[in-house]
Order: structure tokens, then C-alpha cells, then sequence
């Protein structure tokens, strides 16, 4: 493939599973693109398809897609800033009001694909494939794992400790991304990486780490991470119903709202529902 014409020597910034992501500078304008250039026709014909429909501020903007040489490329939006687990393992967590925040873009843009007339999970949510920009906002990269609710499985995908645990027997659905998002945005407010060793001893719920923070928050990433998926949250757009209603009360509203999850986790502990055991792997 030859983009000599329009852009400057791709320089190459990144390489996983799927393919290879090289960072492109336009010669008129001096703008960036992303170039990713993948080799399995049917990841790439996968990918290019939802960024092409991905019309949501969390995903970049597709440009341009083609094949050359027996390689396929998609050209995007080139989202500048720092990988989000980066800075959750520098600052270890964020503050209750900022990840609640980015965490809603996030809750929203998958409650988006989800909600699609053809319905797509992305599979492989975790810090390392979302990039905080300069001005304080969350995108999110790297559709290689993604595939349509009804579609065709040529590999099981995943990442043992952030994706759902039936995941890895081939039977994801809706509520796979649900669970991802639960440990991600337990890690957002605990500083606590799913990924690291040991991560599983450390699970436990917000208030254990920090009494401040909220029992309504620590309700729901347990209705998230329920290792049976029967027992969770059915879809993301249940998740992001859940994080608007908490986001929008008012002081009155949210002080009942805590006792009320406060009262639903004693209930459950005295049924003998051991929250780290719910969640582990």
C-alpha cells in the first residue's frame, strides 16, 4: 500500500493480535491518521464494518479502508493522549466523581453498539485499550476482538482476569461486556489492576479500600462482575441506565439511594453471597 501522496512515512506505534498501528502525518494539512493494517481478511472486513457505523464521541472516526499486496488497512482517526492503564497505575484510581464520568462515556458507547439493529460486543474491553485524551475524555480503541451478537466465531477472545469467564468457552453475550466493564471500572476507583498478579486477593468491594466511597457504585460492579451471567446485569444499556440514575439524584435522592444499596449488600452477605467469590475466575 502506498500513501506516499497524501501522508508523510508512517511511523509505527503499536502492534497486537490482529495487527499492526502506524501513526501517519497529511502532508496538506498536517493532521494525524491512525493506519491499521491487519493480514485475516475476515478481522479486518469485521473491524472496518463497526467503525464505519461507530457514529458515538468513544470511538475514533473511520476514513478510509482498502486492501494492497495481499494486506487489508483501515485509516482512522489518530486519537492523541495517554493509555488510560498508564495513568490509573501512575495515580493508583481516580477520584469517585472523575471515573464516574469517563466511566458513563464508556457504559454509553457500548450500551451503543449493543442497541445497533445488529447488535456487537467488543469482547476484549480492558485500561490498555483506551486512550485519555489531553482534554480529559476516554476513547476507546482496537476493534480486532469485536464481532456481531449473531455473528460467526472464528476464535474465542478475551483477556482472563478483565473478560467474563464464559468468554472462554465460546458462549459470550451482551452481558460479557457488562462484566468487562465491572472490573474496569472497579480498577478506575481502585487503583487495583485486574491484570496484575495477584489482582484476584484484591477484588473486594470499593468500601474496603475507601469508605467514602459509594454503596451504590460498589451494588452495582457487583451486579456486573456476578461470575454466573444469569445473575447479571442482562446488557450494557441496563448498566448505563443504572449510572444515570445514580449521576442524576439529587443530595436527598442519593443519601436514600446509598441506604438503600447499603441495606441490599448486608442482605446478600447475610444469604451467605460472598462478593469475591461471585467475581472470581
Amino acid at each position: 500500500m502506498d500513501f506516499s501522496d497524501k501522508y508523510e512515512s508512517p511511523v509505527k506505534v503499536g502492534e497486537g493480535s490482529f495487527g499492526t498501528v502506524y501513526r501517519c502525518k497529511n502532508k496538506e494539512d498536517g493532521s494525524f491518521a491512525a493506519l491499521k493494517v491487519i493480514k485475516d481478511k475476515k478481522v479486518w472486513e469485521v473491524e472496518k464494518q463497526i467503525l464505519q457505523e461507530a457514529d458515538h464521541p468513544l470511538f475514533p472516526r473511520f476514513i478510509d479502508a482498502g486492501e494492497s499486496d495481499g494486506e487489508y488497512y483501515i485509516l482512522m482517526e489518530y486519537i492523541f493522549g495517554d493509555n488510560l492503564n498508564d495513568v490509573l497505575d501512575r495515580r493508583k484510581g481516580m477520584a469517585q466523581r472523575e471515573a464516574m464520568r469517563l466511566a458513563l462515556t464508556i457504559a454509553d458507547g457500548l450500551g451503543w453498539l449493543q442497541t445497533k439493529e445488529h447488535p456487537v460486543i467488543f469482547r476484549d474491553l480492558k485500561a490498555e485499550n483506551i486512550v485519555l485524551t489531553p482534554e480529559g475524555d476516554v476513547r476507546l480503541l482496537d476493534f480486532g476482538s469485536a464481532c456481531g451478537l449473531y455473528g460467526e466465531r472464528d476464535s474465542i477472545s478475551g483477556t482472563p482476569g478483565s473478560s467474563a469467564p464464559e468468554q472462554f468457552e465460546g458462549e459470550e453475550g451482551l452481558s460479557a461486556d457488562v462484566y468487562a466493564f465491572g472490573r474496569l471500572f472497579h480498577y478506575m476507583l481502585t487503583g487495583v489492576n485486574p491484570l496484575s498478579k495477584g489482582a484476584e486477593d484484591k477484588f473486594l468491594p470499593l468500601r474496603e479500600f475507601d469508605e467514602g466511597l459509594s454503596y451504590s457504585l460498589e451494588l452495582l460492579i457487583e451486579d456486573c462482575t456476578v461470575e454466573d451471567k444469569s445473575e447479571r446485569l442482562p446488557d450494557m444499556y441496563c448498566v448505563t441506565k443504572r449510572m444515570v440514575e445514580i449521576a442524576a439524584c439529587t443530595p436527598a435522592s442519593y443519601k436514600k439511594m446509598e441506604k438503600l444499596s447499603a441495606k441490599k449488600i448486608k442482605e446478600r452477605l447475610e444469604r451467605g453471597v460472598i462478593y469475591e467469590k461471585n467475581i472470581r475466575l
